[in-house]
């Protein structure tokens, strides 16, 4: 053998035991170095634990309809080693659970992942599709899903349940844990298919179902609100609205309807995440006229005014430092009783009460009535208003004035109808609330009507609400409810803006707040429009929709026309 075959053979000899050596030690680094790790990595994927959502319970309206329920869904997972051909198990898949294929095919390709969960609550035929499939390695896991029946039906009071199946906004959230039940577990060891082997040992933790919620709210007045608003919207060209009924004997909320809304079915395509919170309790505005109501009601308490106490309707009030506020398109009433305060919305009639009261009396007042805190409804996001008090950076006795007439305090549109319903059932304010009863098994919690604190005696509230009613009787030629008396007042607030209050086109807010029938109160309804084009004025943007929301409510719980007004009508029908 020559020199050179033994050198080429004794480098084969060291190349071979350097391979040799290189394929022993990757053997012994998996067997005895790694093997603990991978043993334990395996162990991991085949026995995986899966949290197991509850159900959650059912939400429901007085009258039994289900608003919100549960119903069957998958969820779409893939165990990534026995994924084939990732490229076309995302074309598959794309067009089935709403992803792109190019992310899908990303998700399926992600280094180092063993499990991934491809898409949430799928309908029953879509998982249906997947199955016939039969790709490798896709794996359909049952979960619930959040079903909302009536669709944006009274959605900013329900809220709806986000991916994690927790209750985001509305009563969803403020009952989570409640309603949400508690999850339970399952560890058990899979197969290659990621089913659970049933021969297998596994532990079984099952979840706790939540509790049905029974609300206050009326689907019937809910739906009546809802239409009323939307077509007064349209009519009127505005961006928005709120309407309230509320019981006024126990604060129970009947109805609670704004516009714009969202259909909680379809939460992920809202683009403006501000549609999902509730502005009846969320957003402050200023109530303008209407909150004449409440100034009559301490100035008539205190005993500082009575119906028939007269004052100069001029056009304005100059203070004294020059400045003048005046009556609305500067109108000027002369001499004007209290009622006629009322009747013609005089802002200076209203200044002539709060100077009689005096600052201190006035703002005590405005606070005892619940202004400038939350009223404590059971919904979230609720805040408490901005009223400026005598001493604040922000109060002036300019405030001081245009606060008898509603500008320059801010309130939510729950607390006003909260305020004005405690004049309807005698002088006591009410906490307001949703949800009549909470069922959990056997188990029933009924709510109880809440009395928070008398705010005005039940003379004084009789004296206004006759007061109110020649009110209501000044706005026939505009709106009416024929048969019965009700007590109410309009009222068109200016915006502010950052530059003082907005002029021009949609520039103002009209409502209307009453309650009715005036013998025996049994609703407060506030018909709140934002920005109406075709009238910027409460009697004739908002009016028409408050008096036909009060007839069909009459109507729907049976209640008899007013003996009054019956006994008018038939002497207004003698020859």
């Amino acid at each position: 053998m020559s020199g050179l075959s033994a050198t080429r053979l004794r480098l084969l000899f060291a190349a071979f035991l350097v391979f040799t050596g290189a394929v022993g030690y990757r053997v012994v680094s998996f067997a005895v170095l790694q093997g603990p790790v991978l043993a334990q990595r395996a162990e991991a994927f085949r026995y995986r634990a899966d949290v197991v959502p509850a159900h959650r319970g059912e939400i429901l309206d007085a009258r039994g309809r289900v608003l919100a329920t549960d119903v069957p869904a998958d969820r779409v997972s893939a165990i990534v080693r026995e994924i084939e051909d990732p490229q076309r198990t995302a074309q598959l898949l794309a067009p089935l659970i709403g992803r792109p294929a190019e992310e899908i095919e990303a998700a399926l390709t992600q280094p180092g992942r063993e499990w991934v969960v491809l898409q949430r609550q799928l309908d029953p035929a879509v998982s249906a599709q997947i199955r016939a499939l039969g790709l490798p390695g896709i794996v359909l896991d049952p979960e619930p899903k959040r079903a909302y029946p009536m669709g944006d039906f009274a959605s900013q009071v329900l809220g709806f349940v986000n991916w994690e199946y927790r209750g985001a906004y509305g009563l969803e959230a403020q009952y989570d844990d409640v309603v949400g039940g508690v999850p339970g577990q399952l560890v058990g060891e899979r197969d290659l298919a990621g089913n659970v082997i049933a021969l297998a040992p596994s532990s079984w933790n099952p979840p706790k179902d939540g509790a049905t919620l029974v609300l206050t709210i009326d689907s019937a007045v809910q739906y009546l609100a809802e239409s009323i608003l939307d077509r007064t919207i349209r009519e009127q060209r505005a961006t928005g609205g709120t309407i309230i009924v509320m019981d006024v004997e126990t604060g129970a909320i009947l109805a609670m309807a704004n516009r714009p809304s969202f259909d909680p079915n379809r939460f992920t395509e809202v683009r403006d995440p501000a549609l999902f919170a509730n502005p009846a309790v969320g957003s402050a505005y200023e109530p303008g006229s209407t909150f004449k109501v409440i100034t009559m009601a301490l100035g008539l308490e205190a005993g500082v005014v009575t119906p028939q106490t007269t004052v100069d309707g001029g056009a304005y009030r100059e203070l004294s430092d020059g400045t003048r506020i005046y009556n609305a398109l500067h109108q000027e009433f002369g001499p004007e009783t209290m009622t006629e305060v009322l009747i013609h919305s005089s802002n200076v009639g209203a200044m002539e009460v709060v100077d009689r009261l005096g600052p201190e009396r006035f703002y005590e007042g405005v606070r005892r009535f619940g202004f400038g805190e939350p009223t404590g409804v059971d919904l979230p996001g609720e805040i408490g208003g901005i009223v400026n008090l005598p001493g604040s950076p922000n109060w002036s006795l300019t405030t001081f004035y245009t606060n008898a007439f509603g500008q320059g305090i801010a309130v939510t549109p729950l607390q006003l109808v909260t305020a004005v319903a405690a004049i309807a059932n005698g002088g006591v304010l009410m906490r307001p609330y949703v949800v009549a009863e909470i069922r959990d098994g056997d188990q029933v919690r009924v709510t109880q009507p809440t009395a928070v604190r008398r705010v005005i005696s039940e003379e004084t509230a009789r004296t206004l609400s006759e007061m109110l009613a020649e009110a209501m009787d000044s706005y026939a030629s505009r709106f009416s409810v024929p048969g019965y008396r009700i007590a109410a007042k309009t009222g068109t607030a200016e915006i502010p803006g950052p530059n003082g209050y907005e002029s021009g086109e949609g520039a103002t807010i009209a409502s209307v707040i009453g309650y009715g029938p005036v013998e025996h109160p049994r609703f407060c309804v506030l018909v709140k429009i934002d920005r109406p084009k075709e009238s910027p004025w409460g009697e004739r943007a908002a009016g028409p929709a408050f008096a036909e929301l009060f007839r069909q409510l009459l109507l729907l719980y049976d209640i008899p026309p007013s003996q009054s007004a019956m006994a008018e009508a038939t002497q207004g029908s003698r020859p």
